[in-house]
């Protein structure tokens, strides 16, 4: 994403090199993306290598954010010290969670950097360390009396929710307990967090537009394992307010202790979901996982704040207690703290790229330079775009697709289901045909590559042409000589199924009537030549989108989607002509992105005032 932003910058463009191409504003959150970008073009060198780095370093500030936290609200640089080194070489998730214990491997890494190293959760990791920041600057909009106070929290607040989505309703939920925790406080006001939130939705409203939150809303229960609203999750979801109004209940009497108020508050919420979807198999919401990170972050910060309170405020018999729970402790994680300062530090290296089956493949592709689309299966998928600009039917984020076709055929074609025995391949290249696949990738079972997700492997044998094959990877080509085709009304496609496909593909093969030849000119613009006969349209194998605009010999035509979800142009008949089809974008994000220009102007301008009326 960041090598396509370096080189396309406009986030009003289309993106023709994931998912049969989309909007780039739904590629992905632009924080640091476009911040990878522009140290790419600043210094440049390896985008791979660039996004490692700055994803990295967010990643390791992690602990030093949680000491500037816990510094801030104790006053106390030795337990900000002690809760900063905690972080840095113990996870207690590996002794809550088996499935986590599981999961680390041979290499011993805190979770926070095992999910990273291991997932790729970068931009997670980024909210993560600047979530204990943004909420020192809540806490001092609501009790500070000055605006840059309240500009200063919104800034924070709209960079982690560009960042990262996940990031972002941690955040939303831990602003609320900040919330509850501060009520009654003196000098708190709730409205002054509420005021800095409006102006962190305003500041980014640029990119959060309507469309684009409504799009992640109803795709993301989809995208996390087929989430579904039933009545266990209701329930599971009513128990977090209802938990959180008895914690806060049970905190009235004691005021002075807003700080672990908080910390209870907000860690009761990650727990919930995470043990529950960990030690109960119930998922309260989409992804509930993936807040082990959080659940981990305030377990360690209350577990320190509460001993913190014992050595500091209690008598010698508890001080006397917690000594001997912390050694309790201390031999219980010298195991982790041991296998990581010891561990040679060689094996934890990446493997150079041109090691990897992945790269390997991906070069090859690239290097036949092809007209149509890629079907990676596996992890290529994942990062051939990382290297090349190899247009392909997979992605990286499909929270943002608008249409979900392609997903859902790669699905198909992936597993199988949906084809009657002995027809899985045979449907599987109609399937890739109607996207515009020119190479199949295929890894089989005695692949180097470690996500091998083709049950079938040898399902397009004798059925496709192949082209190459490097071990047990083969690549295979599919016939195609163009995106754009001309189609009869009753070839069109009335339903997903596969079994609607044979006579569109037909039409795709044509065989039987005049081939058009499409050209990208940039990734916003795509020409069509050639002739139009009486009776027929002319499909394009690319992602319909309202912003797409068409012209046929200098004259708007009108164009539509196709039950599939591509565009179908309406041109009029003609001997030979030439097609023109541009993505100008849509109204909705220039209006977002001129009100909330509008709202950085204002923002700064009452900053400059309110200094030179002081």
């Amino acid at each position: 994403m960041g090598r396509f932003v370096a080189e396309h910058p406009s986030p009003w463009g289309w993106n023709p090199t994931q998912y049969c191409g989309l909007p780039a504003m739904n590629t992905y959150l632009p924080a640091l993306i476009y911040m990878a970008a522009a140290l790419d073009r600043l210094f440049p060198t390896d985008a791979e290598y660039t996004w490692r780095l700055l994803t990295a370093v967010f990643t390791c500030l992690g602990p030093s954010t949680m000491y500037l936290f816990v510094r801030y609200f104790t006053r106390s640089r030795g337990w900000a010290l002690a809760t900063a080194l905690v972080a840095v070489f113990f996870s207690p998730l590996y002794g809550l969670i088996r499935t986590i214990d599981k999961d680390r491997g041979l290499v011993q890494l805190p979770w926070r950097i095992q999910v990273f190293a291991k997932y790729g959760e970068g931009p997670h990791n980024a909210g993560l360390t600047l979530l204990p920041v943004a909420l020192i600057a809540a806490w001092v909009a609501a009790t500070g009396r000055r605006y840059w106070h309240i500009l200063v929290c919104a800034l924070l607040l709209a960079f982690i929710t560009l960042t990262n989505w996940v990031a972002a309703l941690a955040l939303a939920w831990c602003c609320l307990c900040l919330l509850l925790a501060g009520v009654g406080a003196p000098e708190f006001r709730a409205w002054r967090m509420l005021a800095a939130a409006g102006l962190a939705w305003l500041l980014a409203a640029f990119w959060l537009t309507p469309g684009i939150v409504r799009t992640i809303v109803f795709n993301w229960p989809s995208d996390a394992f087929a989430y579904k609203m039933k009545d266990q999750q209701l329930l599971l979801i009513a128990a977090l307010p209802a938990g959180l109004l008895l914690l806060r209940l049970l905190f009235l009497r004691l005021k002075e202790y807003r700080y672990p108020c908080f910390l209870a508050l907000a860690l009761f919420g990650f727990a919930w979901m995470v043990l529950n979807f960990y030690w109960r198999g119930q998922d309260v919401i989409p992804e509930s996982r993936r807040y082990a990170l959080e659940f981990e972050m305030f377990l360690i910060l209350l577990c320190m704040e509460l001993l913190r309170l014992v050595m500091t405020r209690g008598n010698r018999g508890h001080q006397a207690c917690t000594l001997v729970l912390l050694a309790a402790l201390a031999v219980a994680g010298a195991g982790q703290f041991w296998l990581t300062v010891t561990k040679d530090y060689e094996k934890w290296l990446p493997a150079a790229r041109e090691r990897t089956i992945e790269h390997r493949l991906a070069q090859w592709l690239d290097q036949r330079d092809p007209k149509g689309r890629v079907f990676a299966s596996g992890g290529l998928r994942f990062r051939v775009n990382s290297w090349f600009d190899v247009p392909q039917v997979g992605g990286t984020f499909e929270t943002g697709l608008r249409n979900r076709t392609p997903l859902h055929m790669a699905y198909q074609i992936r597993t199988g289901i949906g084809s009657e025995a002995g027809r899985d391949g045979a449907d599987a290249v109609l399937q890739l045909k109607s996207m515009g696949v020119e190479y199949v990738v295929i890894h089989g079972p005695q692949s180097d590559e470690y996500y091998r997700d083709v049950l079938n492997a040898a399902k397009f044998d004798g059925l496709l042409e192949k082209v190459h094959s490097d071990g047990d990877n083969h690549l295979y080509r599919v016939p195609f000589h163009s995106y754009a085709h001309l189609v009869r009304p009753s070839e069109l496609p009335i339903h997903h199924h596969p079994y609607w496909l044979p006579p569109y593909a037909a039409a795709i093969d044509g065989l039987d009537r005049p081939r058009l030849a499409s050209n990208w000119n940039g990734p916003n613009e795509l020409r069509i030549d050639g002739p139009v006969p009486e009776g027929m349209s002319v499909v394009l194998l690319v992602n319909h989108d309202p912003g797409w605009r068409a012209e046929q010999d200098g004259h708007p035509v009108s164009i539509e989607a196709t039950e599939l979800g591509v565009i179908l142009v309406r041109a009029r008949t003609s001997a030979q002509s030439s097609i023109t089809l541009r993505y100008e974008g849509t109204l909705e994000p220039r209006v977002m992105a001129a009100v909330s220009g509008l709202a950085w102007v204002v923002a700064i301008a009452a900053l400059f005032r309110r200094r030179r009326a002081a």
